[in-house]
């Protein structure tokens, strides 16, 4: 004020909003498969989900990341790789006029983004949006401008923008603000935003009491629309990954650049406020991916291995304060994926501010019932072993397969279903707010989502349900295992 030094101050409630007590499942939107499906699961087949959630008694899915990839090809497959993590992934609209594409198991995305881009410009071009449109687009302000410019000069000039016209690197250069004037491409884009708003909300208005989670991923691609946008406040040369452990003894490099702490103090941790509000909209909870992230980091040096990387601390008292606030502000809970290392503290840290843990029965040496109560259970994740493929010995190890025998105590021979839903039993009955089932152990599907530290050797994030939503209940084990959440908490 009056010319004087200027204070940035984050006033947070001590702990976040709490968490419901429910069960309900996790999902891969991408694989989701319905009536009307488009060759990727999309915002018309989550709608069809919650149909099915509410009244099997479920009260909360939580989604992979809806975080928007380039709209260059090929695209990204993996929801966890982004652009941006400020906008919605187009790929999941419901376009309507496209011929149904339920069949097939694995999809592909280059022609779902072909096939979708080009009805979505034709649906643009022919349609009144009206005044709804505009209002919407000028109260996102800066962020979706500059999103949408991204798009558009991507579209132009190719994905990485380092290799763009020098005039267009930076997007406060004036080069930037007149491109974005009455462009045609930087309104549609802005367009297809609104649209994903549109039907995340209708899909939501399919089951009002179910709790929807979304899920915000670690980092962002060096030559997407973030880095473009944040580039001063990134060591853009330098990539955030994992030491060595005895899973993966050279480590982890998962090519994301990290924030500077230095600079983004510097810039009141904007970036971070707005990625986490971003994050927030349109959820009733949200899963931090890494959540050890907030208090430090693994930061593989340029053209190094990340057996040459060292841990960078992060400003973590400020960053989990402005995650409560941001949390309070949204209405929303808040769930830390704290599986792997774990620093000291962290955890201590996350249950004094409300935020729940994460348990898997993979990691655990308790059996589900045994577990605490501030944490999300789960049997297991996008990127491990679903319990059919380990009892069939399709994937996972021996101590995995022991574990199932000594949790469920079935004899050799026993059908994966039954091992599953034996599995459910347990998880249902564990003092855990939240306890989700995966749709793939639901499915008795043997195939995981992803498998890390592959490439071409597994199609990873491309496979779809085994079955659609509208038959889940035809399937023994749902039906049976939807009944044990039902009256687990009754007993």
């Amino acid at each position: 004020l009056n010319g004087g030094p200027v204070t940035f101050l984050v006033v947070a409630p001590r702990r976040a909003p709490d968490a419901p007590d429910a069960w309900g499942v996790a999902a891969q939107l991408y694989s989701l498969r319905s009536e009307g499906s488009q060759g990727i699961g999309d915002l018309g087949d989550l709608g069809a989900l919650l149909r099915w959630a509410a009244p099997a008694g479920a009260g909360a899915v939580l989604l992979s990341p809806l975080h928007a990839p380039s709209p260059v090809l090929p695209q990204q497959d993996s929801p966890y790789y982004p652009s941006s993590r400020l906008w919605w992934n187009p790929l999941h609209l419901r376009v309507p006029g496209l011929p149904e594409d339920a069949s097939g198991s694995l999809i592909d995305r280059n022609h779902v983004w072909r096939m979708k881009r080009s009805a979505l410009q034709s649906w643009f071009i022919s349609s009144a949006v009206g005044d709804s449109w505009g209002r919407w687009v000028e109260a996102q302000g800066e962020p979706l401008r500059l999103y949408s410019v991204w798009c558009a000069l991507a579209e132009r000039y190719g994905n990485n923008w380092r290799e763009w016209p020098e005039e267009f690197r930076r997007p406060d250069s004036p080069a930037v603000t007149d491109f974005d004037r009455e462009d045609f491409d930087v309104q549609f884009h802005s367009w297809c935003q609104w649209l994903v708003s549109r039907q995340l909300t209708g899909a939501k208005r399919s089951a009002p009491d179910v709790h929807l989670i979304g899920d915000l991923a670690v980092g962002f691609d060096a030559s997407g629309a973030d880095a473009w946008r944040y580039q001063d406040q990134l060591a853009l040369d330098w990539r955030v990954g994992a030491p060595p452990d005895m899973f993966t003894p050279d480590g982890q490099d998962w090519g994301l650049p990290p924030f500077n702490p230095i600079a983004l103090r510097s810039q009141r941790f904007q970036p971070f406020v707005e990625t986490v509000r971003a994050a927030l909209r349109g959820f009733a909870g949200l899963r931090i991916d890494h959540v050890m992230g907030l208090f430090r980091l693994w930061w593989v040096p340029p053209g190094a291995s990340p057996r040459d990387g060292a841990y960078v601390q992060q400003p973590s008292d400020v960053l989990v304060g402005i995650l409560r606030l941001e949390a309070h502000r949204a209405g929303a809970f808040l769930v830390g994926e704290d599986l792997g290392t774990v620093g000291e503290g962290v955890r201590d840290t996350l249950q004094a501010s409300g935020i729940l843990g994460t348990k898997v029965a993979w990691f655990e040496q308790d059996p589900p019932t045994r577990w605490p109560r501030q944490c999300l259970a789960t049997l297991t994740t996008h990127d491990l072993p679903t319990v059919a493929a380990v009892w069939q010995g399709r994937d996972g190890d021996r101590a995995m397969a022991d574990r199932l025998t000594s949790l469920t105590h079935a004899p050799a021979g026993s059908l994966a279903e039954d091992v599953a839903l034996s599995m459910h039993h347990l998880l249902a009955r564990s003092p855990a707010l939240l306890r989700l089932a995966t749709l793939e152990d639901l499915c008795a599907s043997v195939e995981r989502p992803n498998v890390p530290g592959t490439v071409v050797e597994h199609p990873n994030w491309c496979r779809r349900l085994p079955v659609r939503i509208e038959d889940l209940d035809r399937r023994p084990l749902v039906r049976a295992s939807t009944q044990a959440f039902r009256e687990a908490r009754r007993d």
